[in-house]
Order: C-alpha cells, then structure tokens, then sequence
C-alpha cells in the first residue's frame, strides 16, 4: 500500500475498477454473502442481473474506499479539494455547535471525516478496534491527519458528553449489526429486525444533542460528493417518560434514514457484510439471509 499514494487518480479508479469484478468472480463467500443480502431486501423487485451489477459496483465502491484512506495520505488537502465536494459547503454542518453525525458504510465515509478535519469541524468518530494492533494504529493515524479524533468505541461515552459541552461533534457509521453486550437495540433496518447500537439515540435524547447525517456518494471519475444538512432534534428530555420506548423510537427514525439513502444509492453500499447474522427473538428466521 506504500505505492498507492503515488499513483495517478485515473490509475487508482482502474485498480479499484478491476478490484471490485475480481473480488466478485473469486471471493466465493462475499459474493454468496452478498446476493443473500440483496435477496432478501429486494427480493423479486430487481432481476438477477441488476442485483449483479449492484454487487460488482458494492465491491469496486469498498475497494476504492480502503484504497483511498492511503491515496489522500499524500497531498493530502489539493487532493481532498479536487476529488470531494459538501453538498452543501455551508450551513449546520460547518457551525461550531455540539452534533452527532451519523453516516453508514456507503460511498466513502472516511473522506468525510478526513476533509472535515480540512475544514476546520471539530469531529470526532467513533470506531472499533480493529482485531490488527499495527493495522489498527495505522489506520488511525491517517484518519486523524487533517485534524480528526478518533475514539475506541468501548467507554466512549463520557468523552462525548464532554465534547457536547465544548459544542464539538462525534460521528457514529451506524449500520454494523451490534451485540446485545454492546448495547443494541433492535429495530427495522431495510425490512428485518436488526440489532444496531443504541448510543447515538441515547446521548441525543440525554444532552439535547441534534443529529445530522453525512453520506459521501460517488460521482464518477473517482470523485465524490458529500451530502450532509438532514437533522433530528431528539425530544426534550423527561425523566417521566418511557426512556427505552423513546430510546427505540428514535433509534428507529435515524436507521430509516440510513435505509432510504441505501435505497436510492445500492451499488455504493457494503453488501458483503453479514448485517443479519442475528435472528431477533420470536421472528421467523426463513426472513433472515442464509450464510455460508
């Protein structure tokens, strides 16, 4: 990967190009992975060709995106400048006020965070701990270097509330099936009960948080588009009120927004990821994917 920073652009959309076809004819097991998972959310409303071609497009999307977490570590601002554009590049978003933005693994979503750094938002997101130590610490020393932090999403939660009260901002990528040891909280997630964290409906609820959303979306030609200016005002908090119901509620409304964007924009999503290893308790699971 040391190469890659010094590759022309048009080089890395072809090698990620032929990354993403390769990855679809040999890796048997993402492959069946991912038309399991694209059965079972569209089922017969697209052909099998079309649900082909959405997974061949997935993996190229996947492969670009870890391709260019080295590639933007070299001219780091000129690039982030020319190959990403915020849609829009004012507003919520840029002001210096506490937010939680959610995203998904869709697009490029450590673009995001890497050009928000650029621009001067105080950010900082939230990730797991990769099972790789040196990985994992490479990883995050290009991700925090325009400026962003990174935070292990174990004990997480008092450095944020911290960060609200100094009108910083955390990010969540908020489409990873969770565990119950890690807070989950089941709700729709494209048409089966999926189990997804909890926190950022909780800390939104708990501080008067908002939360705003940012998808980072290919355009073609290896740019990109980063879309953000969606927000939710959590209710006001009462301790009179059913915490978990308006906990689960809310959860449900940020995951419907996730949903939609996946909806409209298919090929850029991660597909291969076994999102529905978890059979909610008492459902049906013909409903759920059949892994390998």
């Amino acid at each position: 990967m040391y190469g890659v920073p010094l590759l022309p652009r048009r080089a890395i959309v072809g090698l990620t190009n032929f990354a993403g076809v390769a990855t679809y004819y040999f890796a048997t097991r993402e492959r069946q992975t991912g038309m399991a998972n694209l059965d079972v959310v569209f089922g017969d409303s697209k052909s099998m060709v079309e649900k082909k071609a959405i997974l061949k497009k997935s993996f190229t999307s996947f492969a670009r995106t870890m391709t260019d977490i080295f590639w933007f570590s070299k001219h780091t601002e000129a690039r982030t400048k020319k190959y990403q554009t915020f849609i829009p590049d004012h507003g919520a978003y840029f002001e210096a006020r506490a937010q939680i933005i959610i995203t998904a693994h869709a697009g490029n979503w450590e673009l995001i965070g890497l050009e928000s750094g650029l621009r001067g938002v105080d950010v900082a997101s939230v990730a797991a701990v990769t099972k790789n130590a040196v990985v994992d610490q490479l990883l995050n020393e290009l991700r925090q270097k325009t400026g962003q932090t990174i935070i292990a999403r174990q004990g997480a939660m008092r450095t944020l509330i911290s960060r609200f009260r100094r009108n910083g901002k955390a990010a969540f990528v908020l489409d990873q099936n969770t565990s119950e040891e890690q807070g989950c909280i089941w709700v729709d997630f494209l048409g089966l009960p999926t189990p997804v964290s909890s926190a950022p409906a909780h800390l939104a609820y708990r501080t008067g948080t908002e939360l705003i959303f940012a998808f980072s979306q290919p355009v073609g030609g290896g740019k990109y588009e980063a879309h953000t200016g969606l927000v939710i005002q959590p209710p006001v908090y009462d301790k009179e009120q059913d915490q978990a119901a308006v906990v689960q509620a809310l959860t449900q409304q940020i995951v419907d927004v996730i949903s939609a964007h996946i909806r409209r924009h298919p090929e850029s999503w991660l597909w291969s990821y076994k999102h529905w290893r978890r059979i909610a308790p008492g459902s049906d699971p013909a409903l759920y994917p059949t892994y390998s």
